[in-house]
C-alpha cells in the first residue's frame, strides 16, 4: 500500500479523505462474506469496480493505509458494533479516540449502536 500512496498524505484525516473519494459501498453477495486485500480491493475486485466493498473491506484497506503513513499500531483500534452482543453488524476503526469509518461522510463521525467493542490491533 505504501508504494501506491500518493504524495501529501500524512495524517489519518488526509487518508480518510483520499479513501472516501475512491471507495464505493457494495454489499457482499448473499450468503458469502468477502474480505478483499488492499490489492484486490483496488485492482481485481469481486464487484468489478475498483474500491467497491463493504465495511470489513473498508476496514482492511484503512488499516493498510494507516500503516503505510506510519500510524503506530497502538493508536489503531478495530471497532465492532451491532444491536446484539453476539453478532457484530458493523466494523470500522478508531485512530486514537477518533472514528475512522469510511461508511460515513466525514472523518470523526460515528453512528451509535447498543453494543460496542474495541480491539487494539497491537493486541491481536
Amino acid at each position: 500500500m505504501k508504494a501506491k500512496m500518493p504524495a501529501g498524505i500524512y495524517s489519518a484525516s488526509d487518508l480518510f479523505d483520499l479513501l472516501r473519494d475512491c471507495t464505493t459501498y457494495k454489499h457482499d453477495p448473499k450468503g458469502i462474506e468477502l474480505i478483499h486485500t488492499p490489492k484486490s480491493f483496488f485492482e481485481d475486485n469481486y464487484h468489478g469496480v475498483s474500491g467497491a466493498g463493504d465495511c470489513d473491506d473498508f476496514t482492511a484497506v484503512s488499516i493498510a493505509g494507516l500503516k503505510a503513513i506510519g500510524t503506530p499500531d497502538r493508536k489503531i483500534k478495530i471497532v465492532l458494533t451491532g444491536r446484539r452482543p453476539d453478532i457484530a453488524k458493523h466494523i470500522y476503526l478508531k485512530v486514537g479516540d477518533t472514528p475512522f469509518d469510511l461508511t460515513n461522510v466525514f472523518y470523526g463521525e460515528e453512528r451509535q449502536y447498543p453494543y460496542y467493542q474495541e480491539i487494539p490491533i497491537n493486541k491481536l
